[in-house]
C-alpha cells in the first residue's frame, strides 16, 4: 500500500446516499470505478478536543469526519485498487455533500 493523500476530481454526481463516485481524475488522468469493495466512516481526533463542537458556519472543524470508499478502477487495460476519501464538513446540519463542500481525496493505493 502506499499512501497518496492528493485531491482528486469526482467525476460524477455524489448521491445523498453516501456513495462513492463512478469515476474520478487524478493527476489528469481519468479512473472508472468497476466495484466498491469496503466502505466505512471514520471521525476525527475527538479526544483531543477541549471546546464544544462550533455550529454551524463558525468555521472549519479540527477534526473533520472522513468517508472513505475502498474501490476497484481502471485507466485503459490497468486495473488498480484505490482508497478514495470524502472530507465532510459536519458543522452544519445540511448535508455537505450536496451542498459541494466536502473534498475528495485519493488516500492509498495498494500494489
Amino acid at each position: 500500500m502506499r499512501r497518496i493523500d492528493e485531491s482528486i476530481e469526482s467525476l460524477t454526481p455524489v448521491a445523498s446516499g453516501g456513495t462513492a463516485p463512478l469515476a474520478f481524475r487524478w493527476r489528469g488522468r481519468r479512473y472508472v470505478v468497476g466495484a466498491v469493495l469496503a466502505h466505512w466512516v471514520e471521525t476525527g481526533a475527538w479526544w483531543r478536543r477541549t471546546a464544544p463542537r462550533p455550529t454551524s458556519g463558525s468555521g472549519e472543524l479540527p477534526d473533520p469526519e472522513r468517508w472513505l470508499w475502498r474501490v476497484e478502477a481502471c485507466r485503459g487495460a490497468q486495473t488498480g485498487v484505490f482508497d478514495l476519501c470524502l472530507e465532510v464538513d459536519d458543522s452544519s446540519d445540511d448535508n455537505p455533500r450536496d451542498r459541494g463542500l466536502a473534498r475528495w481525496s485519493l488516500h492509498a493505493i495498494y500494489d
